[in-house]
């Protein structure tokens, strides 16, 4: 078996702000793994891993090429910490096109369930109050009520420790989605 010899951290730096385009591919073979593995086992397809690795890759060539980048720890922790935030941006931006589809495909305010709040025009409330909480209260509560994920998945798609942990956050988002709809929407609207 041959192994691959790369170049140390600070060669691929200095190779990016001369522009050498070669280094491309070096980048790709080396942190492909690290990135994939990461959106894979966080609810990703391989179509959407090589995407956020493409994006990751790009990221760093700018912040670099724009003379704003100093590497401070490993290049591999830098480039993972870009990948989940673009992964979780990316999450984030399929929730809120999954609860606008939602929204408009339900007149009758039937979607899955979330426990006799959805009702026809409350979905826009609901919909309003899940855009105002933090992201990942957000996407649990999406995970778990339109998509109707298990704790389980919904603990390995955000990588809490276990369902135990997916539930009590389940749960505590539940409470603030509630009352920002207490604090937003008219009491007789809660009622009927």
């Amino acid at each position: 078996m041959r192994t691959i010899k790369f170049f140390p951290e600070r060669v691929l730096i200095n190779r990016i702000k001369s522009n050498d385009r070669t280094v491309l591919g070096e980048l790709f073979i080396r942190y492909e793994k690290l990135v994939c593995t990461y959106v894979t086992s966080h609810g990703g397809t391989d179509s959407d891993a090589e995407d956020i690795l493409q994006e990751t890759i790009i990221v760093l060539w700018q912040k670099v090429c724009s003379g704003d980048f100093e590497l401070t720890s490993k290049l591999s922790t830098y480039l993972l910490a870009v990948a989940k935030n673009k992964w979780m941006a990316e999450m984030r931006k399929r929730s809120k096109i999954e609860a606008e589809e939602l929204a408009a495909d339900t007149p009758d305010g039937n979607p899955s369930s979330l426990d006799g709040v959805i009702e026809g025009e409350r979905v826009e409330q609901v919909q309003r109050a899940l855009n105002r909480l933090k992201p990942l209260c957000k996407q649990v509560l999406m995970l778990f009520y339109f998509e109707e994920r298990s704790l389980l998945d919904i603990a390995r798609t955000l990588g809490f420790a276990n369902a135990d942990v997916a539930k009590s956050k389940k749960y505590q988002c539940k409470k603030a989605l509630e009352n920002l709809l207490r604090k937003h929407m008219p009491e007789r609207e809660r009622r009927t």
